[in-house]
């Protein structure tokens, strides 16, 4: 690996680790500070909807001004201070604000690392290149949540005061990230790719992804907003709680490292067909899981989730972009992340305020099916140099850029 890979597997190895608290503990957070599964739900989606307005100016902008390391670190030092400030926040309000301006600032930097992984990778080699830097985010998920279960270990118990060590220690990685971005590899575009003032234009084959991506996100995210409430509904300890995402982001950072590669070799489409199959029938084992030792096992499948989307997704978009519209293409891919963002929690807080987390799990599952439809239905292969699988509806067709 080159120098500059190493950098950007320590940029994205530190900004995914935040999740290994942020994940499970904001909304265990906000719930002891009394607020109901809906109003969860509305606060989650906050900072989705900030998204719908920010995330294309900043794709634009950085586009235009060709550089990342200035939005990099202003988004963190965002992140750090809206984190930071749990501890002293009353009501929903204020929640709402925080968790906006936090997610917000997170959905960004993990979307630029899909910029400045298509400056370094060779055509066609995109999926494996962004799997084999982002690996390391898992690797530092296990470590965050190791040491959360420490750190909330000696003293467990409910209310806000056992979580408050979180909120002040954990966003600090967000300033370690602040100051790593000076050294982020950034290189830039092509002199014969200077920006031409034109608006980057979305395929159709990328907007029906895209559709289908929404869909996959208000299910699978819009649930997982409530899994870790779940776990301490049917009988979790606070350690449980810290380790219920684990078994998921082991088995992740392990399909990772190959649906990058196969996605290279064999097509996106048939690596993501793999994930939208999983999904419906994943969430509809948790509708029925008896206990918190059956849910971390279910979360295994996780792997076959995010381990494939993941990575594969950022590669579906970077087949269709060029130097000068990459930034521009990846913050529509963020755009349709903060609208699922915003209406997955929303949708599914509700459904569990009024009919109970299992059957939010059952709607959930239904929609995750309309989006495996949708996907096999009318979505094309976006990699040209890709080989297939000889599989007809696996393989479909090679979409134009």
């Amino acid at each position: 690996m080159t120098s500059d890979g190493r950098k950007l597997s320590l940029y994205l190895g530190l900004s995914t680790s935040v999740t290994g608290f942020l994940q499970a503990f904001v909304p265990i957070y906000m719930q002891e500070a009394g607020l109901s599964k809906g109003q969860i739900g509305l606060v989650a989606g906050a900072g989705a909807i900030l998204a719908l307005l920010l995330q294309p100016i900043l794709g634009r902008l950085s586009d235009r001004l060709d550089a990342r390391r200035p939005f990099v670190a202003g988004s963190a030092i965002a992140a750090a201070l809206a984190y930071l400030s749990f501890p002293y926040l009353h009501g929903m309000f204020a929640f709402l604000v925080a968790v906006a301006l936090g997610a917000n600032a997170f959905m960004y930097m993990q979307g630029v690392g899909g910029v400045l992984v298509g400056r370094l990778a060779a055509e066609g080699k995109g999926g494996a290149t962004y799997a084999s830097y982002r690996f390391w985010g898992s690797v530092g998920y296990v470590v965050v949540v190791l040491i959360t279960a420490f750190v909330i270990h000696p003293k467990g118990g409910h209310g806000r005061a056992p979580l408050d060590t979180l909120f002040h220690l954990g966003p600090l990685l967000f300033l370690v990230i602040a100051a790593l971005s000076f050294w982020l590899p950034d290189p830039k575009r092509p002199v014969s790719t200077l920006p031409s003032g034109g608006k980057a234009r979305v395929s159709p084959n990328l907007r029906r992804f895209l559709a289908v991506d929404f869909l996959y996100i208000v299910s699978l995210y819009g649930a997982t907003q409530f899994i870790s409430i779940f776990v301490q509904q049917v009988g979790g300890t606070p350690v449980l709680v810290s380790c219920v995402f684990l078994p998921g982001v082991i088995a992740e950072a392990l399909v990772m490292r190959w649906s990058g590669r196969y996605s290279d070799h064999f097509g996106r489409r048939p690596v993501l067909a793999v994930s939208y199959l999983l999904l419906p029938f994943r969430l509809l084992l948790y509708a029925v899981a008896p206990g918190p030792g059956s849910v971390l096992a279910i979360q295994t499948l996780h792997g076959l989730n995010f381990g494939i989307v993941g990575a594969v997704a950022i590669a579906f978009v970077n087949d269709q972009a060029d130097h000068e519209t990459r930034g521009a293409l990846q913050a529509q891919l963020s755009l349709v992340t903060a609208s699922a963002g915003a209406v997955g929690p929303m949708l599914m807080g509700t459904v569990a305020d009024h009919f109970g987390i299992r059957s939010m799990f059952v709607v959930a599952a239904i929609l995750a099916a309309v989006a495996l439809a949708v996907f096999l239905l009318f979505v094309d292969e976006s990699n040209t140099h890709a080989k297939g699988t000889g599989i007809k509806w696996l393989d479909g067709r090679v979409a134009r850029r």
